[in-house]
């Protein structure tokens, strides 16, 4: 089979994972909330921490697993990681602790970790410099429709089935469908990269070439956290019966903008995408904090979905120019980790916030959190320049 060719299905398969892993975990966005406080009788600051947890274990795997794919290989988290998510699934259907729910979650979080860092740098690894930042738009895509038809697809099971039983097992199932895409893969390492120096571990956890991007994730991450964690309980607040159409305005807004975002950031460069991204992020969740019917409602996620649908990419294709071939995984890994430490602060931070003022100071705290994203931006310089450790 011909390099581009190979490169080809490489990417394919990885996309195909990364649908079958990331759905799955999309099916938990509306369902871990609902079970925590209909089923086990929590608050909704409880909730949250269910649903941020994961941050702990990825910030604690993330730094491993990036080490691991720059030296080991790719492929090999690609496989455990949606074998570990199944069986922690499994794991969900044996239990009405929530003790037992918050370690399973700390579960699911290293597993993602590991398969993220590993899906987003093959991804890396097979585009062309000069396309780069189009190849990571299109693999996120299949990344957030993931994260955006499951919790659709779950609020379906729920209302068919009155329970939570096929939810855990739809959550297995695409885990599994991942695991099959995956085996399919060859390994992409870069030659020499086996042999490269070792990176430090705070240099794994905080590479410079992921300090400045990561630090504007960090903003607008809180606020991708918070819409997850609590858009079926503000479903129910504005007057729908389901979070089902929020969620599909916001997948079908992914799906239909990330295909156009990579090459404009490939074409002008990351900044000039990047920025009025996050205008748009701020736009969308500060509309979402304050109106009260499903209609305005919509029309704001859409606008929220179209700005982290461009700024998401754009970030990350810095990354990926700034670092070293044989630290890319590292890097990478390491952009994520701002995601991470933000995430308890969009899950539990704002499920608290949400308890004292309601969805206005949540959401809208979230909203001046990404402003000063947008504007730490402009200061974080030139993405073609190459950062090592």
């Amino acid at each position: 089979m011909a390099g581009g060719q190979r490169a080809t299905v490489t990417f394919a398969l990885v996309c195909a994972s990364t649908l079958g892993t990331f759905t799955a975990q999309g099916l938990l966005y509306p369902a871990l909330p609902l079970y925590m406080t209909d089923e086990l009788g929590t608050s909704k600051a409880m909730a949250g921490l269910v649903m941020s947890v994961v941050s702990v274990s990825a910030v604690a795997v993330r730094p491993w697993a990036g080490g691991f794919v720059d030296r080991v290989g790719r492929r090999p988290l690609m496989l455990a990681g949606p074998a570990l998510f199944a069986l922690s699934a499994i794991g969900l259907m044996l239990t009405r602790s929530v003790v037992l729910v918050l370690l399973l979650r700390l579960v699911q979080g290293a597993a993602s970790a590991g398969t993220y860092t590993a899906a987003v740098a093959m991804t890396a690894d097979v585009a062309p410099p000069e396309r780069r930042a189009g190849f990571l738009a299109l693999f996120s895509t299949f990344f957030y429709v993931g994260f955006s038809a499951g919790p659709y697809v779950a609020e379906w099971l729920i209302g068919a089935t009155d329970g939570f039983t096929a939810v855990w097992w739809a959550v297995a199932g695409f885990t599994v469908a991942g695991a099959l895409a995956a085996a399919g893969l060859r390994e992409t390492l870069p030659d020499g990269a086996a042999d490269a120096p070792r990176v430090p571990a705070l240099q794994r956890l905080f590479h410079p070439a992921a300090r400045g991007p990561g630090i504007v994730f960090f903003c607008i991450g809180i606020g991708w956290t918070s819409v997850a964690a609590f858009l079926s309980l503000y479903a129910r607040e504005i007057g729908l019966a389901s979070s089902d159409v929020l969620f599909l305005a916001l997948s079908v807004t992914v799906l239909a903008t990330r295909f156009g975002v990579g090459g404009l950031a490939d074409r002008y460069g990351r900044l000039r995408v990047a920025l009025p991204s996050t205008v748009a992020i701020v736009v969308g969740l500060a509309g979402v904090a304050f109106v009260r019917s499903p209609l305005p409602a919509i029309v704001f996620l859409v606008i929220f979905g179209m700005g982290y649908s461009g700024g998401f990419p754009a970030l990350l294709a810095m990354v990926a120019d700034r670092a070293p071939d044989a630290e890319r995984g590292t890097a990478m890994g390491s952009f994520n980790v701002y995601f991470d430490i933000g995430a308890p602060l969009g899950g539990y931070g704002v499920g608290q916030l949400i308890e004292w003022g309601g969805f206005p100071l949540g959401f809208g705290a979230v909203a001046a959190a990404a402003a000063v994203g947008g504007l730490v931006l402009p200061f974080v310089g030139r993405s073609d320049r190459r950062v090592a450790t």
